[in-house]
């Protein structure tokens, strides 16, 4: 696998806006070994200053929001960020709680599509995209890489 991209909405942040338990040390063990990261986010730019005030915006190779471009989490903006990251569609996986997401990914045909849900009961809408894995969190993303 040489990219990961994550949905910044609601994936790595809780509906809090703070940051899910483990996310910071899985970018790290990620960057260490060599993939490489990005977030896509239908927010707007402000989104780039949440990743900043976690302290972790510097393990983003590229981050896509809604003012690069009109459709970050369409096709057209997938291929750019893509395009971007220098990475084939095949070797890249989505990690996200939403099921248009996994849809997209799996539309693109990306990799593996991971869905995120911290209560496995309410995992239907993931399973019904055709999400590849369900995990309770974002450290699960590690067991299910390959």
């Amino acid at each position: 696998m040489r990219a990961v991209i994550f949905d910044l909405d609601h994936t790595l942040f809780g509906a809090d806006g703070v940051l899910h338990d483990g996310t910071a040390e899985l970018l790290v063990i990620l960057r260490r070994l060599g993939v490489k990261v990005a977030g896509l986010s239908s927010a707007d730019h402000r989104v780039l200053v949440r990743l900043d005030e976690a302290g972790i915006r510097d393990h983003f190779d590229h981050v896509l929001c809604a003012d690069q471009t009109l459709e970050p989490k369409g096709m057209s903006g997938l291929h750019h960020l893509l395009a971007n990251l220098e990475v084939e569609a095949e070797n890249a996986i989505m990690v996200s709680r939403a099921h248009a997401d996994i849809l997209l990914a799996k539309e693109a045909q990306l990799a593996k599509a991971i869905g995120i849900t911290p209560h496995l009961h309410d995992s239907a809408p993931l399973k019904d995209a055709g999400a590849d894995h369900i995990i309770e969190n974002i450290p699960s993303v590690l067991d299910v890489l390959e």
